[in-house]
């Protein structure tokens, strides 16, 4: 009797069980990285994730490969994190650490197929073009930096300049008005003494 009943407990709280996975699909939804080396679709069914510009695809992509990565750093999944953080156009794209993961994998060649090292390559090779840009586009960035603080100076230097210029002129002008104020007075002191002979 106590064996029945263990057994029928057993059973209820396995439905149990299998009724919260079923209401909880993220709890059981498989990892998508390729179950065999060489499974390119595999490959291509991630990077298709990410490109797609859908945020859930590509964080469940992302998801996916970080987790199996960590669960199992083989060959197949250090490839397939790889190319998810060397994948442009997400929020979780990271060329730095891709590289790392991905010179990593090259350097064991024999463990991968054909098409798993081309995947590897092009990843890098993205990754060397995307971290070349960033470096050329910090560069420009500070070079136009340095450009506006130049003209910044030099409009500074022309503004005192111009301001010292028209200081002069004011001067000059007040000079002149002083001068011709003097040549005025005499030239009425001149007409007063004319008129008085």
């Amino acid at each position: 009797m106590h064996k029945r009943a263990a057994i029928v407990l057993l059973g209820l709280a396995l439905a149990a069980l299998a009724g919260c996975a079923a209401d909880a699909p993220w709890k059981t939804r498989k990892i998508s990285t390729p179950a065999a080396s060489g499974d390119t679709g595999g490959y291509l069914q991630i990077l298709g994730d990410l490109a797609s510009g859908d945020p859930t695809l590509q964080a469940d992509a992302y998801y996916d490969a970080e987790q199996a990565y960590v669960n199992n750093p083989g060959v197949a999944n250090t490839l397939v994190y790889g190319l998810v953080l060397a994948m442009p156009g997400h929020p979780s794209s990271n060329p730095a650490e891709a590289r790392s993961l991905l010179v990593e994998v090259l350097a064991e060649p024999a463990l991968l197929s054909p098409d798993e090292r081309n995947l590897a390559r092009i990843g890098l090779n993205s990754v060397h073009a995307q971290l070349l840009l960033e470096t050329e586009r910090a560069q420009a960035q500070e070079q136009l930096s340095g450009v506006l603080a130049q003209e910044r100076r030099n409009s500074a230097q022309r503004i005192a300049a111009q301001q010292k210029e028209i200081a002069a002129l004011r001067e000059a002008l007040a000079e002149a008005e002083s001068k011709l104020d003097a040549v005025a007075t005499i030239e009425r002191s001149l007409e007063e003494a004319e008129r008085g002979n």
